[in-house]
């Protein structure tokens, strides 16, 4: 934290990145137990997943537009609280309906922060630092993403599922609460050395005119570099949204082995991504952002499509040896795939003015927020047709896709 401009903006802003993130993926670890006890399917399990990434595509365009107008701090608070008020609800559900509902407040919720956290964090850092800012700012989130198996999971085979959420609710909670004294908008207001004094950027609220800031947001300039941005973020959420979600049945089916293995590998694969994401910030304020979003990608693709042949050329080994490799290999995904978020991040806080700022992450985040709800979905159906095996290295198209991408950006604008 040392090396970025305004250590004391974005620290709690990361911090509340971690209680984002955890809180974003407390139902995946209990999914088992909540089609047991609902009688659901499996595909009803996972709609619930799709509607809280559905109102993230509805609600971060406007959610940034209206950072911009009534003040990013009081929208980030807002939402954190607000996905807390959801998990709480889904610990008391007695009705699938109940579940959906409680997804949706959620959601809602978790749309409000990225636009806002991402602004704020942008504001304040320089293009000398926006880099290991971002880089910062993903650690963050990459931790919270990692800990919620682990305390969620704990928690529900302990003491039930309705503990784990209300135990969830409790931890970001209380972090929210740690934080808060903290949070500032960032921007003008700082004062040289982390310490901010602008409350809310100074602008009066009223109902009218927050709805005309919502529909500004499609006056964000639409240059040749915010559109490619715009796909760079669709592609890259789609690949890791994919990754995410598959990793845990392509291995365990790979080796054979039990789930246990399976988030054996999905745990490397977090944790790579955590040391990638300070790693490739530092990088981004070094070298020239496009070539490593190049290279990340390229990294990926390769890595991921070696997959379809790696138990194979590794079948002579022991059980515990291609275990081994197998999670090595995936915390060097996990650092091709996270190395790319701060490299991506640092190019959108290039094209943000603070004017509009909020609106324009709102916009890029709408992006990922439709990768990250398409991505498993496309990887399902080709698992369903040619079966995971087969289906886990078709990611690496992606991948390639979305260097192309980062390419187009080295042609200038």
């Amino acid at each position: 934290m040392t090396e970025v401009a305004h250590p004391r903006v974005v620290g709690p802003i990361t911090a509340g990145h971690g209680v984002n993130e955890f809180f974003a993926i407390v139902v995946p670890p209990i999914i088992p137990l909540l089609v047991a006890d609902f009688g659901i399917s499996y595909g009803q399990a996972g709609f619930l997943l799709t509607v809280f990434f559905a109102m993230y595509v509805l609600f971060q365009l406007p959610a940034g537009a209206l950072a911009d107008r009534i003040g990013k701090r009081r929208l980030l608070v807002g939402g954190l609280f607000g996905m807390a008020a959801g998990i709480a609800l889904a610990a008391t559900a007695s009705t699938y309906g109940t579940l959906v509902v409680a997804q949706t407040i959620a959601g809602i919720g978790g749309a409000t922060f990225h636009p806002t956290g991402m602004a704020i964090v942008s504001d304040v850092e320089t293009e000398r630092t926006e880099g290991k800012a971002m880089g910062v700012f993903g650690f963050g989130g990459a931790l919270g993403t990692l800990s919620a198996p682990l305390v969620v999971g704990g928690l529900a085979a302990l003491f039930g599922w309705r503990v784990a959420l209300a135990g969830a609710v409790a931890l970001g909670t209380l972090v929210t609460l740690a934080i808060l004294p903290s949070i500032s908008d960032g921007g003008e207001g700082d004062d040289g050395d982390g310490r901010t004094t602008l409350s809310d950027g100074g602008r009066q609220f009223s109902p009218g005119g927050a709805l005309r800031s919502v529909r500004s947001a499609v006056a964000v300039p639409v240059t040749r570099g915010v559109v490619i941005l715009f796909l760079v973020t669709l592609v890259l959420s789609l690949q890791h949204r994919a990754i995410q979600t598959f990793t845990t049945a392509y291995v365990g089916g790979a080796t054979g082995g039990s789930i246990s293995v399976g988030n054996l590998a999905f745990f490397t694969l977090l944790l790579g991504g955590s040391v990638a994401s300070l790693w490739a910030g530092d990088l981004a304020d070094r070298f020239d952002r496009r070539l490593l979003g190049v290279g990340a990608a390229l990294a990926t693709a390769g890595l991921v499509a070696t997959t379809l042949v790696l138990t194979d050329l590794l079948g002579g080994l022991p059980p515990v040896a291609l275990i081994a490799v197998l999670a090595v290999w995936f915390a060097l995904i996990g650092v091709g795939m996270y190395a790319s978020y701060p490299v991506k991040n640092a190019l959108v806080s290039e094209q943000a003015d603070a004017a509009y700022s909020g609106s324009l992450f709102g916009v890029i985040q709408t992006a990922s927020a439709v990768g990250s709800a398409s991505g498993p979905a496309i990887v399902g159906v080709l698992s369903d047709r040619w079966g995971v095996a087969a289906a886990f290295p078709a990611i690496a198209a992606a991948s390639v896709l979305l260097a192309g991408l980062f390419g187009l950006l080295l042609l200038g604008e």
